[in-house]
């Protein structure tokens, strides 16, 4: 007798079957099926069947023949994804301004636009980025938008689709999904920034080649992301990476909400360095972070003695995550990276902490992303899911 865990294995087996096709296309692309079948494995006629549900879709797109090695063989069809046709919105919604681009399906940023924010009621807020949002998709009307990736600072249930909390907005429980939803005809993927980044890494930045990878991000807030595989663990309720108040002996910074000056947020995150620099006269207080980094640069010694203490702070909690979860690579972003004279002090505190000794210097590297990282990590998003199951989106992509 069949039974429904019987009739469950073959669809599970094509989804993965897909997902296979899909990334060697995006890996190999142009590419005709007969390589496809030799770089995966599948047989001829799995290939066949696959792609053509794919294409038939607009998932994939056959080009012109190639003949075969004489000129009377058989024409070879090469696949690609649809990158000329299709694009997929990326969001990010910061603690101002909310930062809104198009990208390919290779990771191509198409455009990119600043919103500031005129409300920070969910609602209006929501309404705000979905007006742009038609207006940015117009530029580019010829293409096909896939769908949404969305993220933001904070705790984000991904599966509830809820931002948990995000103080600086002064969300708690805000149904974000449902909100976006609403106004917003493509599918939407919502996830946390952090977990957001871990992933654009994997498809498109530092971690292409890596089977594992441990994003930590040091901003307005401070917290990483861990992925296997380019899969994303999140946890319980989706709240793995929350090393904000993570304390750390040895470590000092500017009083946390949370009690402490010792945990990770108070040492590392841009305004706790901000409140130092004020506290020390440094800066006056509506004076942003670039200020204390043009005094360093300009040779001031307290400001230099401020962004080097992070440095070394930021060295040490490395050295904790690396040896805690020992990923392939750690993968620095943020604030810091705005500050490449001081990473040597990072991989000098991490060496020094790690028990991996010297060979921990080789793990840290920094973000691969650029300057569209935001937008890049927010369509990651979408991507990812996009990817990683595409017969799940066969109605999306018609």
């Amino acid at each position: 007798m069949t039974t429904p865990t019987d009739r469950a294995a073959p669809a599970e087996s094509a989804r993965h079957n897909a997902a296979t096709v899909v990334r060697t296309v995006l890996a190999h692309g142009p590419i005709p099926r007969h390589r496809i079948a030799e770089l995966t494995g599948l047989s001829a006629g799995t290939i066949s069947r696959l792609t053509g549900r794919l294409a038939g879709s607009g998932q994939l797109v056959e080009l012109e023949p190639e003949l075969g090695p004489s000129a009377t063989g058989r024409p070879r069809i090469p696949l690609d994804l649809p990158v000329e046709e299709t694009a997929v919105a990326g969001v990010h919604i910061g603690t101002l301004r909310s930062t809104l681009g198009l990208v390919d399906l290779r990771g191509g940023v198409l455009a990119q636009w600043a919103v500031p924010h005129g409300s920070t009621d969910p609602r209006e807020l929501v309404g705000e980025l979905a007006e742009a949002l038609a207006d940015l998709t117009s530029w580019q009307s010829h293409r096909r938008l896939l769908g949404v990736g969305v993220s933001t600072g904070g705790w984000v249930d991904t599966e509830a689709g809820t931002v948990v909390e995000h103080g600086p907005l002064g969300w708690h429980d805000v149904p974000l999904h449902a909100e976006l939803t609403a106004r917003l005809a493509p599918p939407v993927r919502l996830d946390g920034l952090v977990r957001a980044l871990a992933l654009a890494e994997g498809w498109y930045g530092a971690g292409q080649r890596a089977e594992s990878l441990l994003e930590l991000f040091v901003g307005n807030v401070v917290g990483a992301a861990f992925t296997v595989g380019r899969r994303i663990h999140r946890g319980p309720r989706s709240a793995s990476g929350g090393i904000a108040h993570l304390r750390l002996p040895g470590v000092e910074g500017a009083p946390c909400d949370c009690g402490a000056s010792d945990c990770l947020q108070a040492a590392l995150a841009d305004g706790s360095v901000l409140r130092l620099a004020r506290e020390a006269r440094l800066m006056g207080p509506d004076e942003p972070l670039e200020t204390l980094v043009r005094l360093a640069r300009d040779g001031h010694l307290g400001a230099i003695r401020l962004l080097r203490t992070r440095a070394r702070s930021l060295g040490r909690a490395a050295a904790v995550l690396l040896d805690l979860v020992n990923p392939e690579l750690l993968v620095l972003s943020g604030g810091p990276l705005h500050t490449p004279e001081y990473l040597p002090d990072v991989r000098a505190e991490l060496v020094r902490h790690s028990t991996l000794g010297l060979a921990a210097a080789d793990r840290l590297i920094p973000s691969g992303l650029g300057e569209h990282s935001l937008v890049l990590a927010s369509a990651a998003v979408f991507l990812n899911a996009w990817f990683s199951d595409p017969l799940a989106h066969l109605a999306a992509a018609g």
